[in-house]
């Protein structure tokens, strides 16, 4: 048989420039190459690297520690050593050789390695290509007393010993032990006081080398394996450990019975000690003992929640922490805030909740960091979270310091230039040299890319400018430029009240308030950036929800000396003393508080209010005509007018300035109407435009009737008033059962609620406007649920009271009369019947923000289901509600309103005086809305008196009452009607003397009302053709007796 023998050979050569510098022979199939010799290679003057497989090298092949001609990196992989050695006997590998790997097999014939032989080396690296049966020693003959320093960048030994390293440095050594369990050498470590970096390798079980704590290690690593084959691990200690006193790194792994009692075992951890990675140790406790100056913790594959849910650990106690690595520790909390100034992996556990802000804004740098944890939600980044700080520059160092809230882990990144910034704390501090030779001057603002989110950021503090105003509901937004990303440097202010701000950048602020603010178009507001002494003055408009543009004055509008304010919607100075306007609020600004009324013929008109020291130019008109003065100073003047009629608006000027006063003066009729000619049942006091009624009859029409009247015989009675004497007769109707009404007065909120079977009046004081001269409102108080707890005395009196604008008071009474009686009011004769109710509101020192302004108290009236009556079967009385306004004339003295349901009817009368600084004035009344349904399924209508300009107090005096007119009907037990009976109304009267109180006609009953019950009697002559509609047993009409 004949057997062919296949040889390789692969002899390469690497020149440069004319000059070997790579050489590399290999021998391969298992068969030795040739022997190598110095002599072989010397000639090679220039070689870099060289490179041996399967050659025999002879001793000192490389050369002699002074030789020179030798390579400086030598590669030898599994070649035969001739004399059992690397080099001779009392030699070392050339000076000139810098590196050696090499691996060993079986026929290598390598009897040992004396570490002297290698001593010039930088690096070397010894590996088997197989399991061997022989391993050579790894000696170490180097005499302590030699003077040169013996230093290795690397070591990298596979032995079964673990060999002296006594005067030896070297920055990183590997040992691989082979064998490791049979080990008896694991003392030498104590050898190792100047090796910077172990990693140590086992293939068996070992006790952890307690020798490794008096040596000099800073960096230690056990565990593992280089090659893939079986790693040992640590056996569980009995006792606790020590680690080397100089140890900065620590790294332990996949050791499951390497604790004591589920804690790390060692005893104490040496404030050295800047990184721990332990993983599948079988603890069960976060080792929180670690030194404080610890910068990067790894922990893996062990279960804290062995014993029950564990939250993730606080480490703000680790200020120099750096990186964090918690991966399959059965972690279920929620991911805290102070973990984003870690570089974090917390991947495997079972953490809820969801991403924080300051990582999922930066989404993309932590897209693996937190795999593996089904109940987290990633999220967005929400408006608001990357808060940078105004940047801080240092004239002398250059120094571009940035800081803040959530700026990333990593640098931002200027926009323009694409430098970045260098981190000193992760997300919140940064800086940057600003080098104005290369960048330029460092301008006001600068653009800077935090990750994918672009920002404004300022280079100083600068003056905040509002340039839009939105408000939606109770929410209120800033558009503008200059303000920051940080809620605490501002602060707003409007009427006093401080805003909560929810959400702030450079360009917009968006912001609440927690209190009520008043309600107008230029209510007054500040805002400040607290780094800076300027506060910058607007106005805003708390009524409406929509977008202002900002204006700005021509003038300061005299703010700096507190005289007014600019108008940030119009435009235009708002003078803060009534008396004053102009650009400066220092140009007398004339009104009226009141003006004295005539007949239609004319004559004297008195004037009160304010006309200045200067009186350039006076001049009155009434209507269209001039009223020529007689007389002026700064708080009175009078004039004379011509013959006219009905209500006119007064105008003054003087000193180049115009005031009109809207409908302020009457024309006092010689006789005025009375409401439906008194019904025919009364008589028309024409002086006033007043019904008498009657006896048994009331109502402001005369139209319902008294259920204290029982009379059934005729009669008449004389009644002398200062419109003369007439004669009342006593009709003589048939007493009618009616449904009575309960009156209940809430003393918390103010308010009177008047019930009828299924049918609920509730009145109340819904607010004070202030408006301007061309109608616009200026400021809206809410004067609804406001009252103080009432003042009751034991005459049936409740007294309310508040406060608005700083020391403006609205003093508010309700009265309950017991017993009719006349009383007067603003020069006019009134009667209060019995159980009727008398309000009086006064408003005292009220701060017009201009002497051009007026008020208007408005009033709300509601009618609605009584879904508590006890009062059944009335069905047949179902009525929608109606609202009647058009007895709101402002020629005549007493306006009427009445809003009727279920054929119950409340009436409301308003005479169109008041007291204005304690004189006589007129005002009209206006229906302000009318059928709003609210959110309680409520109809109601809306008031106003129109009340002028005054100086100290106007008062108002309404009263009320309850009447009864005809069209109620008695229903059966099935929900029809009986017999014609008669309707309930209830009438509010309302003598609207005096500015300072609110009336609201038919809607209104403000705070604590007591109402009257009247019968009512129509006394409507129906045709027969009008009968023959209805069912005739649905009318009931008595007949008018005889005279």
């Amino acid at each position: 048989m004949k057997v062919k023998l296949f040889l390789l050979i692969i002899l390469t050569f690497i020149c440069s420039k004319s000059v070997v510098k790579f050489i590399r022979l290999k021998f391969s199939n298992g068969i030795t190459g040739p022997s190598v010799a110095y002599s072989n290679l010397n000639c090679f003057q220039q070689l870099s690297e060289l490179e041996l497989t399967n050659i025999r090298i002879n001793s000192d092949a490389f050369g002699k520690f002074n030789e020179k001609n030798v390579a400086k990196r030598l590669y030898l992989y599994n070649d035969t050593f001739v004399d059992g050695r690397i080099s001779s006997v009392s030699n070392s590998v050339s000076l000139t050789t810098e590196l050696i790997k090499m691996t060993i097999n079986d026929n290598s014939n390598l009897l040992s390695i004396d570490l002297r032989e290698i001593k010039n080396l930088d690096y070397f690296q010894l590996l088997y290509s197989d399991e061997l049966t022989y391993y050579p020693p790894i000696e170490n003959t180097i005499d302590p007393f030699d003077s040169t320093t013996i230093s290795f960048t690397t070591l990298f030994i596979t032995a079964n010993m673990v060999p002296s390293l006594s005067n030896i440095k070297c920055t990183n050594a590997y040992l691989q032990l082979v064998n490791a369990g049979s080990a008896t050498s694991l003392g030498n470590f104590n050898t190792y006081q100047s090796i910077d970096s172990l990693n140590l390798f086992f293939d068996e079980d070992i006790f952890y080398p307690t020798s490794l704590a008096v040596s000099g290690i800073k960096e230690l690593t056990l565990g593992g394996t280089i090659d893939g084959s079986r790693a040992g691990l640590l056996k569980a200690p009995s006792l606790r450990l020590t680690l080397p006193s100089q140890i900065q790194s620590l790294s332990i792994s996949n050791s499951p019975d390497f604790n004591i009692d589920g804690d790390l075992p060692f005893g104490a951890y040496p404030n050295t000690l800047k990184a721990l990675s332990v993983g599948n140790l079988g603890l069960k406790n976060f080792p929180f003992y670690l030194p404080v100056g610890i910068e990067r913790l790894l922990l893996s594959g062990n279960n804290f929640a062995i014993n029950g849910p564990v939250s993730l650990p606080d480490l703000s106690v680790y200020s120099a922490l750096y990186d964090l690595y918690l991966v399959k520790c059965g972690y279920t909390s929620t991911i805290p805030e102070s973990y984003g100034k870690y570089r974090v992996y917390l991947g495997e556990n079972d953490i809820s909740g969801y991403w924080p802000q300051w990582a999922v804004c930066y989404k993309e740098e932590y897209d693996e960091c937190f795999d593996n944890n089904p109940k987290l939600i990633q999220g967005t980044c929400e408006p608001g979270s990357i808060v940078p700080n105004i940047l801080e520059y240092n004239q002398v160092s250059k120094i571009l310091k940035l800081t803040g809230k959530n700026l990333g882990f990593y640098g931002p990144v200027l926009k323009d230039s694409s430098k970045q910034f260098t981190v000193e704390v992760p997300q919140s501090s940064y800086y940057f040299e600003w080098d104005p030779d290369s960048l330029g001057v460092l301008p006001d603002t600068l653009q800077i890319n935090f990750g994918f989110h672009e920002l404004t950021v300022a280079t100083k503090v600068l003056t905040p400018k509002i340039q839009t105003i939105t408000k939606l509901g109770k929410k209120y937004t800033f558009a503008g430029i200059n303000f920051s990303y940080v809620k605490s440097d501002f602060k707003i202010f409007v009427s006093g009240v401080p805003a909560t701000i929810n959400y702030i950048d450079f360009n917009k602020i968006e912001f609440e308030f927690n209190s009520p603010l008043p309600l107008g178009q230029d209510i007054s507001g500040t805002i400040q950036n607290v780094n800076l002494n300027e506060i910058i003055k607007f106005t805003i408009n708390t009524v409406d929800d929509k977008t202002t543009n900002i204006l700005t004055c021509t003038s300061d509008c005299g703010s700096d000396s507190g005289l007014g304010k600019c108008s940030s919607s119009t435009g235009m100075c708002i003078c803060l003393t009534p008396k004053y306007g102009g650009d400066q609020c220092k140009t007398i600004t004339q009104f009226l508080s009141s003006a004295s009324s005539t007949t239609t013929e004319g004559g004297l008109v008195n004037l009160y209010g304010w006309f200045g020291e200067t009186n350039s130019n006076f001049n009155v008109k009434i209507g269209s005509s001039d009223c020529p003065y007689h007389f002026v100073n700064s708080t009175f003047s009078n004039c004379t007018i011509g013959s006219g009629s009905g209500t006119q608006s007064i105008t003054i000027s003087q000193n180049g300035i115009t005031w009109v006063g809207q409908n302020m003066f009457h024309f006092d009729e010689i006789t005025f109407k009375c409401p439906k000619n008194c019904s025919s049942n009364g008589q028309c006091i024409k002086t006033t435009g007043q019904c008498k009624c009657f006896s048994g009859w009331g109502g402001y029409d005369c139209n319902s009737k008294t259920s204290s009247d029982t009379s059934t015989t005729g009669g008449s009675t004389t009644t002398t008033t200062s419109g003369g004497s007439y004669e009342t007769p006593s009709p003589t109707p048939s007493p009618i059962e009616i449904p009575k009404s309960n009156t209940t007065i809430n003393e918390t909120v103010g308010s009177a609620v008047i019930s009828n079977q299924q049918t609920s009046y509730e009145i109340s004081i819904l607010s004070l406007v202030e408006i301007d001269i061309f109608d616009n409102i200026v400021i809206i108080h809410n004067l609804t649920n406001n009252w103080g707890s009432a003042e009751t005395n034991s005459n049936n009196i409740y007294k309310f009271k508040q406060s608005i604008q700083e020391n403006c008071t609205i003093i508010y009474t309700i009265e309950d009369i017991k017993a009719s009686r006349d009383y007067q009011f603003a020069g006019l004769e009134l009667t209060l019947e019995k159980d009727s109710i008398k309000i009086t509101v006064t408003i005292e020192n009220y701060p017009f923000t201009s002497a051009l302004n007026k008020l208007q108290l408005r009033l709300v009236s509601s009618v609605g289901e009584n879904k508590e009556s006890s009062q059944s079967n009335n069905e047949c009385n179902n009525q929608n509600t109606e609202i009647d306004s058009s007895q709101i004339d402002k020629d005549q003295l007493l306006n009427y309103v009445t809003i009727s349901k279920n054929q119950k009817l409340l009436y409301g009368r308003f005479i169109n005086r008041v007291l204005s600084d304690t004189r006589q004035s007129f005002i009209t009344t206006s229906i302000i809305s009318d059928t709003i349904t609210n959110s309680s399924n409520k109809d109601s209508f809306i008031i106003g008196l129109n009340l002028p300009h005054f100086t100290t107090s106007l008062t108002i005096d309404p009263d009320f009452s309850v009447l009864v007119s005809p069209s109620y009907k008695k229903c059966n037990s099935d929900g029809t009607d009986k017999r014609a009976s008669w309707v309930l109304p209830v009438a509010i009267v309302v003598p609207c003397v005096a500015v300072a109180a609110l009336v609201i006609i038919g809607a209104v009953l403000y705070n604590k009302n007591r109402t009257k019950i009247l019968l009512a009697k129509n006394k409507y002559t129906y045709s027969l053709k009008s009968l023959s509609r209805k069912n005739k047993d649905d009318l009931y009409m008595p007949r008018k007796e005889k005279a």
